[in-house]
This record gives C-alpha cells, structure tokens and sequence, in this order.
C-alpha cells in the first residue's frame, strides 16, 4: 500500500508542535487571499519570500518548510542566505529531515 503524501500544512503543524512542546515561541505568517483572488500575506518590505517559521528560544531559528519535489523559490534562497550571512540560523526543512528537526528543537 502506498503511504499518503503528507501536505505541507501538516507537516508545518507537526514542526509548530514539536516546537511548541520544546517550549519554542513560533512565529508563521499565513497568506490570506485578497478581493482579486491572489493568495498573498500581508506584510511592508521585502517580505516576499520570508521564512514559514521563526522559530525562537536561546537563539532564533528560520526555516522554509517544503514537502515532495518542492523547492525553495529564488527569493526565499535569498532571505535564507541573507540571513546566514548576517549570522542567524535558517534551514529548508523537509518531512525527511524529521530526525534533524527533532534534534535542533530539543536542544
């Protein structure tokens, strides 16, 4: 039997929880779609492309979830290498990278 596909909603709920279970804050930002039927989220700047999570404790952690073949757009590798650059944690975690997530939130 073939194992159902987790979607990303569900895996950025098991992330929130795990996360919330380590006593993490969790910070996620939901896009809403607008009168003209575009799904965007609200936010000034350059916020195209921001992390799905903020992830903060001792440190702050950034991570862009993504499930199956997606990948990360360009403008979300820019804000993850822009916030390496500047020092911080940011991650692209995927559903196989669950043994990885357990660790870095139950540090």
């Amino acid at each position: 039997m073939k194992k159902p596909k987790l979607s990303e909603a569900d895996f950025l709920k098991q992330v929130i929880a795990l996360a919330r279970l380590n006593g993490w804050r969790v910070a996620h930002f939901r896009p809403a779609m607008s009168k003209s039927g575009r799904w965007m989220t609200a936010v000034q700047g350059d916020g195209a492309g921001f992390p799905d999570l903020v992830l903060v404790r001792e440190v702050v952690i950034f991570a862009e979830l993504k499930v199956g073949k997606n990948k990360p757009s360009p403008a979300q590798v820019a804000w993850l290498e822009d916030l390496k650059a500047a020092g911080a944690i940011a991650h692209v975690w995927r559903p196989e990278d669950w043994e990885t997530i357990r660790i870095a939130l139950s540090r």
